[in-house]
C-alpha cells in the first residue's frame, strides 16, 4: 500500500497566489491614494504655518505683516519692508517644491490685477483670500476668512 502525504497540488498553490496577487492589486491604489492624501494635508499645514505666524507677529507687535508671494517662495514680511529674491534675514519663508505651486486670489481687492501680497492687520484680522495649491500629489483650495484668519476648504483633489 503506497504511502499518501499531505500536500498542496499545483493546481491548489496557483490559485492561493492570484488571489494573493488580486487582494495586493486592489490595496496598492488605495495605499497610494492615501499616501498622496498625507502629502496634500502637509503642503497645507505647511501654508496654514505661515498664515498663523503672520497674524501672531502682527498682534504681538502690533504692525501690520504681510505675505509675499515671490518668484520661487512666499514671504514674510513687516508691511513697509522691501524684499529681496534669497534675502535671509526674513523670518518665514516657504519655499515650494519644483512640482508645486501656490496661488493667491484676493476677493476684495480693489483692482482688477493686485499684487501678489496678503496683509495681516495688527488686531488681528486679514484681507480675505482664498489659496489655490497645486502639486504632483493633486490640488486643494482654501478660503480664508477675514476675521477669523482661519482655512475652510473649498475643494481637495489627490491624484
Amino acid at each position: 500500500m503506497p504511502i499518501r502525504r499531505a500536500a498542496f497540488t499545483l493546481l491548489e498553490i496557483c490559485l492561493a497566489l492570484l488571489i494573493g496577487l488580486l487582494l495586493v492589486l486592489l490595496a496598492v491604489p488605495s495605499v497610494s491614494g492615501l499616501l498622496a492624501e498625507q502629502r496634500l494635508r502637509k503642503s497645507f499645514e505647511r501654508f496654514d504655518r505661515l498664515v498663523v505666524e503672520a497674524k501672531r507677529r502682527s498682534v504681538s507687535e502690533q504692525q501690520p505683516w504681510r505675505l509675499v508671494w515671490e518668484s520661487k517662495d512666499i514671504a514674510l514680511v513687516p508691511v513697509g519692508r522691501r524684499t529681496g529674491a534669497g534675502d535671509a534675514s526674513l523670518p518665514e519663508r516657504l519655499v515650494p517644491a519644483r512640482d508645486e505651486a501656490f496661488h493667491l486670489q484676493r476677493p476684495a481687492a480693489l483692482r482688477k490685477n493686485p499684487p501678489p501680497e496678503w496683509v495681516f492687520w495688527p488686531d488681528g484680522t486679514c484681507e480675505p483670500a482664498v489659496i489655490a495649491f497645486a502639486g504632483q500629489s493633486g490640488k486643494w483650495e482654501v478660503r480664508y476668512d477675514a476675521l477669523t484668519a482661519r482655512g475652510v476648504f473649498i475643494r481637495s483633489e489627490t491624484r
